[in-house]
């Protein structure tokens, strides 16, 4: 009878074993570092083969030396991981494992759109995703629009429509909507009088914002 239960028991550690993804040397100590669990991060690295890194944020723009090469310049390394990828890949993940990632008091979210670049997703531990918006320093400044500006109107916005963040960098949050909107042209004039950019330098018109909030549920803020 001991046989058997050692038995099950060692058949159960293996399969929990095949189960995990194969992460690196470097992921794992990183992950020891910073107190973030592997195997709720197994799904995630299950998503793409790009090297976890820690999440770093630097200051808004960049330098570019003789050569043309752009840096970052004031890094910080924060409690977090990284990973590139294209940004259409970073969103179709981002999609795939946000909600289990969630549930398990993590946040995944786009933290640097790279257009023509590789993008960054990133992970932070938190219940709240707002801290989304505390550690990227969101905010419209050249709007007179600090981040705790960004992060009450957001607020607002999640108590009646309810909204997910899908990124947000330090100049742009990109968010969805989970409840209808019964005055969409109301809400649309209201989203340009808080960030004009998300028309004026992104859709183009507000009527286009209209439909993209009706259709897509889904807003970009920009503060150019």
């Amino acid at each position: 009878m001991k046989q058997l239960i050692y038995g099950l028991l060692l058949f159960a550690l293996i399969s929990c074993g095949q189960n995990l993804a194969n992460f690196s040397k470097s992921e794992l100590l990183l992950f020891n570092n910073i107190e973030f669990e592997k195997e709720i991060l197994s799904d995630l690295k299950k998503s793409t083969n790009a090297e976890f890194f820690q999440l770093e944020i630097s200051e808004p723009g960049y330098v570019i030396d003789e050569n043309g090469k752009k840096s970052k310049t004031g890094i910080e390394k924060l409690n977090g991981i990284s990973f590139t990828t294209s940004e259409n890949q970073a969103y179709e993940i981002i999609m795939k494992n946000r909600v289990e990632l969630k549930s398990k008091g993590y946040q995944l979210f786009l933290s640097e759109s790279g257009y023509e670049s590789p993008s960054t997703v990133s992970v932070i531990k938190s219940l709240d995703k707002f801290d989304i918006l505390r550690i990227q320093k969101t905010d419209g400044i050249n709007f007179d629009i600090e981040n705790k500006d960004v992060i009450e109107k957001l607020k607002v916005w999640d108590e009646t429509y309810g909204i997910e963040i899908l990124g947000a960098d330090y100049d742009w949050v990109d968010l969805t909507f989970s409840k209808d909107i019964a005055d969409v042209k109301a809400f649309a004039e209201e989203v340009y009088d808080f960030c004009p950019d998300s028309a004026d330098q992104g859709v183009g018109e507000i009527s286009e914002l209209e439909r993209i909030i009706k259709e897509e549920k889904r807003l970009l803020l920009w503060w150019d």
